[in-house]
């Protein structure tokens, strides 16, 4: 009797001994049985396209407008050689500044070219005047061959920035270091 009880014990350890050796064996198969079926799965949809319409479109659409500025700059038209206010949409921010007036302008100008880039504006106090010194990149000497452009250009950045920054009281542009002060 012993001996079988003895027999029976160690076919228990033997058994749970097994389990033990052989649970991460299973574990893998399992994982990999799961794998191929949604291998399988993702093969037979994948030509499905599951598209949801956000159903709050509408109020973005108006949260939109709420998220730009409406702002005044000037314009040069070459056909009527005049400067023309226009009002154009940017994105709302704390603070505009200058540069968000001159790149509205350039962006609305046709005779600017894509080479021709703003670069930054500084507000200085010279000789107890107000002045907004603009840098322009060196592509803008190309219009400044053509003076009636460049002027209609100047004369637009000039009556933006005098209209939208009333504590300045003169604009001065500058090329590669050239200047032009209006």
């Amino acid at each position: 009797m012993q001996k079988q009880e003895k027999l029976n014990e160690e076919k228990t350890k033997k058994k749970k001994s097994n389990f033990k050796k052989n649970l991460f064996v299973a574990l893998l198969f399992f994982v990999t049985v799961a794998v191929v079926l949604v291998n399988r799965y993702d093969r037979k949809h994948r030509s499905m396209i599951h598209v949801e319409v956000d159903k709050n479109l509408v109020q973005e659409t108006t949260q939109d407008e709420e998220t730009q500025n409406r702002i005044s700059i000037f314009v040069y038209d070459p056909s009527t050689k005049t400067v023309n206010e226009r009002e154009i949409v940017v994105p709302r921010q704390i603070n505009l500044i200058e540069g968000d007036f001159i790149n509205g302008i350039i962006r609305n100008s046709d005779y600017i070219s894509e080479d021709m880039k703003f670069r930054s504006a500084y507000n200085l106090r010279i000789d107890n005047v107000n002045t907004t010194v603009v840098k322009l990149n060196a592509q803008f000497a190309n219009l400044k061959k053509n003076p009636e452009l460049f002027n209609g250009f100047s004369l637009a950045v000039t009556n933006t920035i005098l209209k939208n920054f009333p504590n300045i009281q003169s604009v001065v542009i500058q090329i590669d270091g050239e200047t032009n002060t209006r």
